[in-house]
């Protein structure tokens, strides 16, 4: 864990800017119409290369049925497009929450935005943790920098990989709960002598707007026809078996690279300890075997047996060979045994935070969003309103504010639209109807549309 810390802090740039983009992100998939709004008007507005600019310039294309220029019409039907979203009703409640109830998810929230926050974070500790691991192994040959680069990149695509696989599979199990729920309901229907059709789905599509007209079908039926489901209407766990091997795998394969890197640490330190050891047994740049005769011709040949044997253990019990140092497992030292044991044990336990983590972004996955066809369209129309008359006011405001936001805008445009017309010098009829636009309005456009 030292070491990940370690490499976090020596990647801060990195580390930040990850986590700044985690938060966006998050942000973004939770608030997605806000931003969708957002972006519509900023592009819009932005200056020279805007929609406004550019669809200034047609001052040409007039709509013969419609009285409006085609430029108009554009900006208008973008604003509309989110217009249509909030013009809801005390019958659009109505549809909402029965679309809900009947599929079972009446209640459910989408995946709140500190939720998503955390599963990245998370992402971003296991994306450094495999970097670290990757580090030596992504590009053979290359620098140290290059390598390291290259294995933050493989771990980032990593973990996005990992935490849309254990969402997609948590979806899977909640929407296999539903189909036990539907099967169950149909044999004790059937048991109890009142089945009086196959399991299947009614010919009709229904959706959010027609909700109530399978009213009279049982509630499996109902909660059978909001769903998408293969023609038997039995469980699948395809994505479940594919998030589960890939998760087994990864856990082994780092805890193996874990393992090979322990072991090659463990091997350096020795060659370190044996490459000091002959630098200072040979001062004056005499052989080793040199060495080995002043020792049993002082000594005796035993004694210089005793003493090589002695200098072994201290160095954890690695011979000389060849002039190369290679472990031995009977002379294994106990502070090599305590690393290898204790960086095993470790390995093991980053491998179970790991599997646990991701068990974590399945139990997220399955007990936020939607199953339903349109299950999230109707939340976000209730938007969690618990009474008609809350949910009510609340569209009223946002089609206020829709619609004043969409009037500016086109007042921009016909406004800009009229001074390049005054530098053209175009006919009179085109500059007559571009001044005569008090009757091209978005409210006249909503009425247009309601038509």
């Amino acid at each position: 864990m030292n070491e990940i810390i370690a490499f976090i802090m020596q990647h801060q740039i990195e580390a930040i800017i990850l986590t700044f983009a985690v938060i966006v992100v998050a942000f973004v998939i939770t608030h997605w119409q806000e931003v969708k709004f957002w972006w519509l008007n900023f592009s819009y507005n932005f200056p020279i290369i805007g929609k406004i600019s550019r669809l200034a310039k047609d001052i040409e294309g007039f709509d013969e049925n419609h009285k409006w220029f085609y430029s108009e019409e554009r900006l208008c039907r973008d604003y509309y497009n989110f217009y249509e979203k909030v013009d809801l009703n005390d019958e659009s409640y109505d549809e909402a929450k029965d679309y809900l109830h009947a599929v079972g998810e009446l209640g459910r929230k989408p995946t709140p935005t500190f939720i998503w926050i955390m599963i990245f974070v998370l992402v971003i500790v296991e994306a450094f943790g495999f970097a670290y691991v990757l580090a030596g192994f992504t590009i053979p040959g290359a620098s140290e920098a290059t390598q390291q680069k290259g294995a933050i990149g493989v771990a980032i695509m990593l973990a996005i990989l990992l935490v849309w696989l254990t969402h997609m599979t948590g979806q899977e199990l909640h929407k296999n709960t539903l189909i036990k729920k539907i099967r169950r309901w149909y044999k004790n229907d059937n048991a109890g002598g009142h089945n009086w059709r196959d399991l299947k789905p009614d010919e009709q599509l229904i959706t959010i707007d027609n909700t109530f007209d399978d009213q009279k079908s049982p509630n499996y039926i109902r909660m059978l026809n909001r769903l998408e489901v293969n023609d038997k209407v039995t469980t699948s766990y395809t994505k479940t078996i594919l998030t589960l091997i890939f998760i087994a795998a990864v856990a082994i394969g780092a805890t193996y690279i874990r393992g090979q890197v322990l072991e090659q640490e463990i091997a350096s330190s020795h060659e370190s300890a044996m490459n000091i050891f002959n630098d200072d047994a040979s001062p004056f740049g005499e052989s080793d075997a040199g060495s080995d005769d002043d020792i049993g011709a002082l000594f005796g040949d035993d004694a210089a047996q005793g003493a090589e044997d002695d200098l072994a253990s201290l160095f954890g019990g690695e011979e000389k060979s060849s002039g190369a140092a290679k472990p031995s497992a009977k002379g294994e030292s106990i502070q090599d045994r305590t690393n290898r044991n204790g960086g095993w044990a470790t390995f093991v336990i980053l491998g179970l935070m790991f599997v646990f983590i991701q068990i974590l972004g399945i139990f997220f996955g399955m007990h936020w969003d939607f199953a339903g066809r349109e299950s999230r369209e109707a939340y976000d129309a209730l938007r969690g309103f618990s009474t008609k008359k809350a949910f009510l006011a609340y569209y009223d405001r946002a089609k206020t504010h829709i619609a004043r936001i969409a009037q500016r805008q086109l007042q921009k445009l016909q406004h800009k639209m009229n001074i390049i017309n005054d530098n053209m010098g175009t006919d009179a009829e085109t500059t007559a109807l571009l001044r005569n636009n008090k009757d091209r309005t978005f409210k006249k456009y909503l009425e247009f549309e309601d038509k």
